[in-house]
């Protein structure tokens, strides 16, 4: 590769990634929900943990406890 074809290499991987960047910050974003406020009961659920073995929420009824859920973009 001669070396006047690198810089517009790098400039268009650089342009290509800033698209990518600018179109990510303008994707819309669902609203968070709200339907729960803190001390109320959340329903009950089963999910796997990263084991695999079932994880049921009422198995920590009485206790306090943070629930997170994260819709990822990557």
């Amino acid at each position: 590769m001669s070396k006047p074809a690198l810089p517009i290499i790098l400039a268009a991987v650089l342009g290509i990634a800033a698209l990518g960047f600018f179109a990510f910050d303008k994707m819309s974003l669902p609203k968070p929900q709200t339907a729960f406020a803190d001390g109320e009961l959340a329903p009950d659920f089963t999910l796997k943990d990263q084991a695999g073995n079932p994880f049921h929420l009422a198995d920590l009824r009485g206790q306090r406890v943070l629930l997170v859920f994260y819709r990822g973009y990557w």
